[in-house]
């Protein structure tokens, strides 16, 4: 409902965007923002496209899913970190 600015584009080759979404949207799920935004009309939305990520962790986090590595890994929304799974 609002002006956006784009602070990056990324071009990807071989892979689905709807599913790169998905994954990225997966990995930060637990810092998703949960807010709700009323229109000009009072009409009631609830928005699940805006998360609290240092922006250089998602840059991170899209290097791991291109080199298919963020399988290895999850996100630490309380440290604000990316941590490697122990197996």
């Amino acid at each position: 409902m609002a002006d956006v600015e784009v602070v990056a584009e990324y071009q990807t080759y071989n892979l689905n965007p709807q599913k790169m979404e998905w994954l990225l949207h997966t990995f930060f799920a637990e810092s998703c923002l949960n807010l709700d935004v009323f229109d000009s009309k009072s009409k009631r939305h609830m928005p699940r496209e805006w998360f609290i990520v240092p922006f250089p962790l998602i840059e991170t986090t899209i290097g791991l899913l291109l080199n298919e590595q963020i399988r290895d890994y999850r996100y630490n929304a309380v440290n604000q970190r990316i941590v490697g799974l122990k197996w």
